[in-house]
């Protein structure tokens, strides 16, 4: 519709510049009045094409934001079963670094500590919808600059710390698993296990595999960051709570 009419005053300005019938301060004034009806019309159509647009990509961002959400209480729910299985790792862990040969441990606990041995546990955060929308280029559309900061900083800096330090307590797993098969053992044999662990190298493993506070901590900075996220969410979106 715009174009039609910047065509039409653009043949209408011709016209009066080209007719003999007026003075050329008529024709100035006239040429003016359509100058400007052009120019407000291009205005209008680019005002409109910018807002429909705008509207588009901010529909965009809160489909993206909403989906994000359930992404962040997803890996919520992961980082607390991690959590569950770090304390359940720092009581067997800590049992078995004090293992002595010179007195039997209780044979349960033994049993217990030894089959946990064979289990690990690392989060499996959420990432192809943050990957996806941020590779596109469309971030930085999401208005609110704290948001845009908070989300960059959860997967780009506490998640890669927090991978870090999980990466480091599984090679420190892989470890003692691996001097156990080296040794011929069992993690299914108590008594074996009991015999290999309770000598210094085994003492070695099962000390440094008691979860370190930088890990717990790390665990607990990724509930705390998502639910931040959350929370700046809910607060653009009330309704979608």
């Amino acid at each position: 519709m715009a174009d039609q009419e910047v065509i039409k005053h653009t043949k209408k300005i011709y016209k009066i510049w080209n007719s003999k019938d007026n003075t050329i301060w008529h024709k100035l004034k006239e040429f003016l009045v359509e100058i400007f009806i052009i120019v407000f019309a291009v205005s209008i159509s680019i005002w409109l094409h910018n807002w429909s647009e705008h509207k588009h990509e901010q529909e965009l961002v809160k489909t993206f934001l909403i989906g994000l959400k359930k992404d962040l209480q997803s890996d919520i729910n992961g980082v607390k079963e991690a959590q569950i299985f770090y304390k359940n790792a720092n009581t067997n862990y800590t049992f078995l670094s004090k293992l002595d040969k010179e007195q039997e441990p209780n044979s349960d606990s033994l049993k217990e500590a030894s089959l946990f041995i064979g289990n690990s546990s690392f989060l499996r955060p959420h990432k192809s919808r943050f990957t996806g929308f941020s590779s596109a280029g469309k971030i930085m559309t999401i208005e609110k600059d704290e948001l845009v900061q908070a989300i960059l900083e959860y997967y780009q800096g506490t998640l890669a710390a927090l991978s870090t330090s999980e990466e480091a307590w599984l090679n420190i797993h892989k470890g003692l698993y691996q001097f156990l098969i080296s040794q011929g053992i069992d993690s299914k044999q108590p008594k074996e296990v009991y015999q290999v662990l309770s000598n210094i190298q085994g003492k070695a493993y099962t000390k440094r595999l008691i979860p370190w506070p930088q890990l717990l901590e790390r665990y607990q900075n990724a509930i705390n960051d998502a639910n931040s996220i959350i929370a700046m969410i809910n607060k653009l979106y009330p309704e979608e709570k």
